[in-house]
Order: structure tokens, then sequence, then C-alpha cells
């Protein structure tokens, strides 16, 4: 473990403060297409007919209140398997993040994911899904378990046992990642510090009145969060956010607008990106006006925040993590397959 050479893994703008990066994602759409359906009523032939349509298609027929409605006309029942209330209960998220993995339904955002994994990154995911934080995170657990490769799992665990350093974690951690990778203590460690947010899960109230101002909420917890925690190791923080769906994108990006650095005063710049187009993704970087850079956090390195005592987020070698790297569809679906037949290479 090279911990003596550890500031080569900073990165410093041009004034030479060092900072550290922050991720925060929406889920559908933007990390992955899933297919959870909502359980609708047909009318066809005079008769209401129980038939499951997908987020797609629910868009479509929503307004037509003549031939569709929710099933039996409950909301709760019609969007259970948004919740962990459904008939999978708290399976739900996990099994339809595996289906939508095995379907190769990547959205524009699914690749930055993956790095900030192997770079160690925390990050907080925030979804208008009303799944519990658990119930996600095995979701997450899966894709560390059986997407990231050998390699990518290396690079993951040597980045969390150089922010385990950073942070002061004085827990002695192995130097090679053996066994389960999520079971892990210092990888249970890094998950547990990272942020799972359904804004209509039940402890959240349910459904809220403005998912808008929900996912604004849960964000602006995040940034706060940041700001201590860089400040508590004398850094600097960059946060970066994404989401496919303009009405979301545009509310953050009046709220980037309205953040004043005396809100957060270790962060130095804010960035928006809106993924609905994957040819045409838009970004916006607001800068805090004690700064002058303007450097784009999701385009430079990828690093998140933490507690003082856990281990951090990397993204120090990154470059460009919203531009397809690192890992591709056809390795990812070569070690599913290798994993479904077996031939996998057995962890120690």
């Amino acid at each position: 473990m090279v911990i003596k050479k550890f500031n080569q893994y900073i990165k410093e703008d041009a004034s030479g403060e060092k900072y550290l990066l922050y991720y925060a994602f929406d889920w559908d759409d933007n990390i992955l297409s899933m297919p959870t359906v909502i359980h609708m009523d047909h009318l066809i032939d005079g008769e209401w007919v129980p038939e499951d349509v997908s987020t797609a298609d629910f868009a479509k027929v929503r307004g037509d209140s003549e031939n569709w409605r929710v099933v039996n006309n409950d909301p709760a029942a019609a969007f259970s398997e948004f919740r962990d209330s459904g008939p999978r209960g708290d399976n739900a998220f996990l099994e339809d993040a595996k289906s939508a993995i095995a379907a190769g339904r990547f959205s524009p955002a699914w690749e930055d994911f993956i790095e900030c994994l192997v770079n160690g990154s925390i990050f907080a995911i925030i979804t208008a899904r009303g799944h519990e934080a658990p119930a996600m995170k095995k979701g997450v657990e899966w894709i560390i378990d059986n997407v990231i490769t050998e390699e990518q799992l290396h690079e993951m665990y040597n980045n969390l046992l150089k922010f385990a350093y950073l942070f002061r974690h004085n827990k002695e951690y192995d130097r090679i990642l053996k066994g389960q990778p999520s079971a892990h203590p210092l990888v249970k460690l890094y998950l547990d510090n990272c942020e799972f947010v359904g804004v209509s899960a039940p402890s959240r109230g349910g459904s809220p009145a403005n998912p808008e101002q929900a996912k604004e909420d849960a964000l602006l917890l995040f940034m706060d969060r940041v700001n201590k925690f860089a400040a508590s190791i004398g850094y600097k923080a960059k946060v970066g956010f994404s989401d496919d769906d303009l009405g979301n994108v545009k509310h953050i990006e009046g709220l980037a607008d309205n953040i004043h650095h005396e809100q957060f005063p270790n962060i130095l710049s804010f960035v928006v990106k809106g993924t609905k187009y994957p040819e045409d993704i838009t970004k916006k970087v607001v800068t805090f006006d004690e700064f002058k850079e303007s450097m784009d956090p999701l385009a430079s390195s990828t690093m998140s925040m933490q507690t003082p005592n856990a281990a951090m987020s990397g993204g120090l070698d990154s470059k460009e993590p919203f531009v397809t790297r690192n890992i591709s569809q056809s390795k990812l679906l070569t070690k599913m397959s290798k994993n479904m037949t077996g031939k996998s290479k057995k962890k120690d």
C-alpha cells in the first residue's frame, strides 16, 4: 500500500489548492433503464383488464382516462414495484437492476457510476423511487460483486485504503481484497457512507407533493456533508449532479444559481448535467464568487464525501468520467457470462 506519496493522488487547481470531488446521481434512465412496471387496468370490450406497462408506455397512456386507470384505482398498488411493498418485497430494485444489466440497458451515466465505484468515490443516489436505502444498497453491492472486473476491484480497494489513510481511519485492513468484495469491512464501510435516497420511501413520508423539491432537499443535505467533511481535513470540494429528467435538471440548475459561498464555504463549484439526450448532454457549471476557477468536477476526476473516520472516495486518476471508458459492455457481459457458467476466476 503506497501512502507515503499520497499527495500525488490529490487534485490541485491553478492556484495549487487541493480539492475533493463528490457525486450525486439520479438512477432511472440516468444510470440504468430499469424494466420496472406500473400495474394498470386497460378497458377492453367494456371490461377492465389488468395490464402492466413500462414507464415509457405509462407516459403515453396516463392521459387516456377513458381506457386506462391505475390498477383498482389504487395508486399504492399500481406503483408498488417502485417500492419495497410489492410482491417482490425489498428485492424489487435488485432484480430489476440485474435484468437491466443483463439486457444491456445502460443509461448515459452508467460508465460514470462504474468509474465512481472503481475510484472509491462516495456518492449519493437520489431517486424519485420509494425504496428504502438497504434495498438500493443491495443493488449496488451486486454490481460490485458481479460487474466490476478483478482489475477494477483491485483499483477500487487500493483507493479505499488510500482514503482510509487520508481520513485517519486507524483500523488495519488487509493489503489485498479477499473474499466477497461487498462483504469486506472496508467496502462495507465505504457503502455505509454513501447515501441511497428514495424520496418517495415510506420512511420519508411517501410520495412527495413536489418530487423536484424533495430531490433538492436531499441534495442540499449531501452538499452540507461534503462541505463539513472537506473542511475536516483542510481541503475544498467540488460537487456534481446528473439527472435525465428535464424538470429535475431545470430545478437543480435554479438551485445552483442561488447557492452562495457563505452557505457552503468549502465548496468551490457545482455542476449540473442533464442526460435526457445522450448525444446532447447539457452541462451547467456554477462557481462561487470567492473562487475564480471553474473546472468541472464531473469532467476531471471523481472523489466523494465521507465521515472523517471512514474510508473515502477517489476519482484521483480519472480524467473524464462522463466519457465512456474503463469498463466496456463487452467486458461486462463476458464477466457475467463466466459468472453464470461458473468459469469466473474465484476470488481468494
